[in-house]
């Protein structure tokens, strides 16, 4: 009753009841009419508009239409008369949802009226322009379908915006052609999209306004999203082609913006049947296939990206991979199951590099993560995780692949949380086969698979740690013989066997099952046997070494001390030989110093385990000392062999040496009292100050001094 009350008082020519909106209104009123002799306060403006806003909310649409009229007109001259982006911005949102919410038929005059404001206006305040702009762009962005008649329009005032020195209305500009394009979903003339993409090739995309560059991407993202109307397969690869041109931008925003667009418009070439043509028709299937953009917009850019500007370009790249996979999946309805044939193609990027490249396998790697395996149910999990490890069959992958299948391996067991019988019917032809490959870092991912198997499936690590221990046995036995071709293979699979061996040792205390009972003291034999009784062979002397090492590494650290306290004397003993006695006598016997200098960087490691399990924690006590003054002894050992071996700067060892001082460095540091090695003090602060010393060799030097003087 009230309601139709209210609306008999209005035709009637009776006073309007105020409600709350209609106040709001009424002040607003005020405002823009004081507005012509002081501009208004963007504060109160900016509160006005916030209130307005939860009014609408709150009104019935009778209470609206009746002062929906006279909100529109103050509205617009709130914007015309000039006003900052933020209270831009309310003041359109307010008005489209005026109309969305009201009377809806007010949409045509009140687009008319902006469109004829923006034509008529000769130099116009700039942030008149820039509201009127906003505002349209947001009629058009809820009711486009039903004003594509003035698309034509609105590509002119695009076009005359374009030419104004403010890069904020350029924006705008464009922002305003992004909402007509998308609000109008395809349907206006051919005309007026044709002279849309032109505006924003010829301008838009090179503008030197940052901003603008952004918003010009977004303008061709919201092409490909509507189907591409009026544009050919020509106009659609000259896109692509700019899009890779701004993946190398200095701007992360524009990088980003125009990754969206290559991925979204690529996803449209190869989907024929969605592109639209004039009059908001869908092309015929017949339409010729967008065959090799993939090829040549994603994967040869990538393989020929060098200078400075290379990582920018490849990040990019992948992520128009991702947003090109994720368009094709839940826009265009390609199932997750196809998404696999596209991996392949993702793959061979790596295989043109024999020698791995972190930067280009990272890529990859996040490319199969994101744009793969985290769109797919479980079932199509499970097909891609058996449909990567019979890949790994193939015997011309390069080791960077698969590093990189490995990877994926790992993530796809722990996704799913169980261990397909399919893919164990593969899994000694591929991953336990990888971990006797001639790369390190393919035996080190192999073995890090076995351990993410091991996590999801417990019952497995008992046949896994008994075959490694067996293997390694069999593997000292046959290194004690073997010369030759083989040495080197045998070599690779002790390595490969002691990794996975202490990766399981790392992760065994914290498995649901436990661990076997034997397992500590096993692996501690055989770590002994390594480093004590290791080949004649110095290469294979040193691999068993490296190898010891490691695993006596993994198992100080990961098992608890309980289970190698009573032998915590002869462990103590293992690190004597290396690191103590005359360093020249000792170096003088090494024939290869990088290799021996990474057995010591494990030993290292081994011994800073030893610290945190057996020392810190009763470093105050009696017992404590009892331990501290060998590990102490052992410390100054290898601060000394680092100074004989600095005193003669080879160059090839500046690596390998680097990797065993920082070691070094960390095992004081993991020592809970600095004062027990006061003497070695002075030692240790000239070598943490060395590559600041010596800036012309360190190029850490002018890193840290950059960032002390930013």
């Amino acid at each position: 009753m009230a309601k139709r009350g209210v609306a008999g008082a209005a035709a009637a020519g009776e006073p309007i009841p105020l409600s709350r909106f209609g106040a709001l209104v009424a002040q607003l009123e005020s405002v823009v009419a004081s507005a012509r002799q002081k501009p208004p306060d963007a504060l109160l403006c900016f509160d006005l508009l916030s209130e307005l806003s939860s009014a609408l909310d709150e009104a019935p649409k009778e209470t609206i239409q009746l002062w929906q009229r006279k909100c529109e007109d103050a509205l617009q001259s709130l914007l015309v008369f000039g006003a900052c982006r933020p209270v831009r911005r309310l003041a359109s949102s307010a008005m489209g949802r005026i109309i969305q919410k009201g009377d809806a038929i007010s949409v045509y005059a009140r687009a008319s009226t902006l469109q004829g404001w923006l034509v008529d206006g000769k130099r116009a305040d700039p942030m008149a322009c820039a509201g009127a702009a906003q505002c349209l762009g947001e009629i058009y962005r809820l009711f486009g379908r039903k004003i594509t008649a003035g698309l034509i329009e609105t590509s002119n005032i695009v076009a005359k915006l374009m030419k104004y020195h403010e890069d904020f209305v350029r924006q705008d500009a464009l922002l305003l052609l992004e909402n007509a394009l998308e609000g109008s979903g395809g349907g206006g003339s051919g005309a007026a999209y044709l002279e849309a993409f032109r505006i924003i090739m010829r301008g838009g995309i090179s503008d030197k306004a940052y901003i603008v560059r952004v918003a010009a991407a977004r303008c061709l993202k919201a092409f490909a999203n509507i189907g591409g109307p009026g544009l050919g397969m020509a106009e659609l690869d000259t896109s692509m082609s700019c899009c890779v041109k701004g993946l190398e931008d200095n701007v992360s925003a524009v990088r980003d913006s125009f990754a969206e667009a290559l991925g979204a418009i690529l996803a449209l070439a190869v989907n024929p049947d969605a592109q639209v043509t004039k009059g908001g028709k869908k092309q015929n299937v017949s339409a010729k296939k967008f065959d090799d953009g993939l090829q040549k917009h994603l994967i040869l850019p990538f393989l020929k990206a060098n200078g400075a500007n290379a990582k920018k370009l490849r990040i990019g790249l992948s992520l128009s991979w991702v947003f090109f996979l994720q368009m094709i999946h839940m826009k265009y309805g390609t199932l997750d199951s196809e998404l696999q044939n596209y991996a392949v193609q993702v793959m061979d990027i790596l295989q043109g590099n024999g020698s791995p490249d972190p930067h280009a396998l990272a890529c990859v790697l996040y490319i199969l993560r994101v744009g793969f395996a985290d769109q797919m149910t479980e079932p199509t999990q499970r097909e891609f995780l058996v449909f990567l490890g019979r890949k790994l069959e193939s015997s011309n992958y390069t080791a960077p692949t698969r590093v990189a299948t490995l990877r994926i391996l790992s993530y796809l067991l722990r996704s799913l949380g169980q261990v397909p019988s399919e893919f164990k019917d593969v899994l000694d032809n591929t991953v336990v086969a990888a971990l006797s490959h001639s790369s390190a870092n393919v035996r080190v991912e192999a073995a890090l698979t076995l351990r993410a198997l091991a996590e999801v499936d417990p019952t497995c690590v008992g046949g896994l740690v008994s075959y490694g221990i067996t293997t390694l046995h069999a593997l000292r036995e046959t290194l004690s013989f073997d010369k030759g071709k083989n040495l080197n293979h045998e070599l690779d699979s002790l390595h490969g066997q002691a990794t996975v061996l202490a990766s399981l040792v790392a992760i065994s205390p914290k498995l649901l099952l436990g661990y076997p009972a034997r397992l500590p003291k096993s692996v501690l034999e055989l770590s002994k046997k390594m480093l004590n009784g290791f080949s004649r062979n110095p290469v294979a002397a040193t691999a068993e070494r490296e190898a010891g090492w490691l695993l006596l590494a993994s198992l100080l650290a990961s098992m608890p001390k309980e289970e190698l306290e009573d032998q915590v004397f002869d462990v103590l003993l293992l690190w004597a030989s290396p690191f103590t006695g005359n360093p020249e006598s000792y170096l003088s016997q090494i024939q290869d110093w990088t290799s021996e200098l990474r057995v010591l960087s494990v030993a290292i490691e081994a011994l800073t385990a030893f610290i945190r399990s057996f020392v810190s924690p009763i470093i105050t006590t009696a017992n404590g000392g009892i331990l501290l003054n060998p590990v102490l002894a052992y410390l100054g050992g290898a601060l000394s062999l680092i100074s004989s071996l600095s005193t003669k700067q080879l160059p090839h060892l500046k690596s390998a040496l680097n990797l065993f001082t920082t070691r070094t460095l960390m095992a004081y540091q993991s020592l809970s009292n600095p004062m027990v090695y006061k003497s070695e003090h002075e030692q240790l602060l000239q070598l943490c100050s060395s590559p600041f010393r010596y800036s012309t060799t360190q190029n850490c030097s002018t890193r840290m001094y950059c960032v002390l003087h930013y």
